[in-house]
């Protein structure tokens, strides 16, 4: 089988090179793309996460990146996958210091986490245990469900249709978004590539499988 190429949008903020790392380790070969020309070529795109929403956003929206995704997810039907940050930034906006427009790609809104407990203190760091559902995809190993994988934010994904959100996690007594998906758009909030085995047996299934 050919190697699966990936292409991870850099908007010069993320962690391109453990996600590139990660990506390497399961077979993929990777191009780290930072203009229109490259990604409009991809086959599977990635979006990275860590950093702010505000500086990403305003990065994909004025270079014009953020159309081009938009035709290549939406007009091509390619596959498009986010990693925390980038999955926050599937959606149509996000409150982190002020609105910010998404790509909407995924309907909903990216807002922060309810601190209602002591021991449950913003942000949500640590190995959290990810429940998969009945709207989860054929593509992603059953193995993953009730894995722990690695999150670090303060903001979650709130969809607007409960059939997009396919993976949660639990903060403060409450189920989060941890995977949401539409169509061949997916999204993890926590960082497959910080989270040993669990996160290469995802990022192996994304390679090999989604198409």
């Amino acid at each position: 089988m050919p190697q699966r190429v990936v292409t991870l949008v850099d908007l010069q903020i993320q962690n391109i090179l453990s996600v590139t790392q990660a990506l390497n380790l399961v077979g993929a070969r990777v191009i780290v793309a930072r203009d229109a020309a490259a990604i409009a070529q991809a086959d599977l795109l990635v979006l990275p996460g860590v950093g702010s929403f505000a500086e990403a956003s305003r990065r994909l929206f004025q270079s014009g990146l953020a159309e081009v995704i938009q035709h290549h997810a939406l007009e091509r039907q390619r596959p498009v996958v986010g990693f925390c940050l980038g999955m926050q930034l599937l959606g149509d906006s996000s409150q982190e210091h002020g609105e910010h427009p998404g790509l909407g790609l995924i309907p909903g809104q990216v807002v922060r986490l309810r601190e209602k407990l002591p021991d449950h203190r913003v942000p949500n760091v640590g190995w959290r245990t990810v429940h998969l559902n009945e709207y989860s995809t054929a593509m992603l190993p059953a193995v993953l469900d009730g894995a722990n994988f690695y999150h670090v934010h303060s903001y979650h994904f709130e969809v607007k249709s409960p059939s997009h959100c396919i993976g949660t996690s639990r903060f403060a007594e409450e189920d989060i978004a941890s995977i949401v998906a539409r169509g061949r758009v997916l999204g993890t909030q926590f960082h497959p590539e910080k989270s040993q085995e669990p996160g290469l047996d995802l990022l192996h299934a994304l390679v090999c499988h989604f198409r």
